[in-house]
């Protein structure tokens, strides 16, 4: 059509989310790499199994790194020689392995028996813990409706006030939803991670925003 006009609006819905996410790592460093892959390898299989435990299956358990990396020392040939003053060529002294897995908590009320557990483990890192809507393709559809509904009552108003006749929809341009992240304070955590206490985890789930943005465009008759 030669003549348009276009109508913006938003659509937003609170959803209360039913997963929670985590990432639980186990950090082992030692001199020789086998023994470091042997102990951190225990500890994580360990973790597993005490995840499975609480009713967490394994489709919902994932590995999401695994990093083996050597530790070097630069300074080894000044101790040998106080009279060097360049640096010195890296000299392999050690072994770091990162070993990290992501899982899905679908029961809320095991979330703290989960995080303090893990630390009896052997995992000595959590991170990246949010909560999150597992299908929200609903929602998003609530959304979608409530934008539309929003531009068709201001065709409505535009129309009866102007005088013009909107004619059929040519053309829609959806937004991308924004999903806003709600996470556990981390910190505390770790550093409660990192003295070998148990915690209770300050949990608070909240609700999420799912927002689409919806531009409409009428054909002007």
């Amino acid at each position: 059509p030669e003549r348009t006009i276009s109508f913006s609006a938003e659509g937003k819905i609170l959803a209360k989310p039913d997963i929670a996410k985590i990432v639980i790592s186990v950090i082992t460093q030692g001199t020789k790499a086998e023994t470091v892959q042997e102990e951190n390898n225990k500890k994580m299989t360990e973790a597993i199994a005490f995840i499975k435990e609480q009713g967490i299956v394994s489709e919902d358990i994932q590995t999401s790194s695994y990093n083996l990396t050597p530790q070097y020392d630069y300074d080894w040939c000044r101790r040998e020689n106080p009279l060097i003053s360049y640096s010195c060529p890296p000299k392999i002294v050690g072994y770091e392995l990162n070993q990290s897995i992501s899982t899905k908590i679908r029961d809320f009320d095991k979330i703290n028996t989960i995080i303090g557990g893990l630390t009896e483990k052997g995992v000595n890192r959590i991170s990246n813990v949010s909560f999150e809507i597992d299908e929200p393709e609903a929602y998003k559809n609530e959304a979608r409706i409530q934008a539309l509904n929003k531009i068709e009552e201001r065709a409505k108003v535009l129309s009866e006030k102007t005088n013009l006749r909107l004619g059929k929809i040519v053309n829609i341009i959806e937004g991308q939803p924004i999903y806003p992240a709600f996470s556990l304070d981390v910190k505390a955590m770790s550093g409660a991670m990192e003295e070998g206490r148990e915690m209770e985890a300050p949990i608070e789930i909240g609700t999420k925003e799912v927002v689409i943005n919806l531009n409409v465009t009428y054909e002007i008759k």
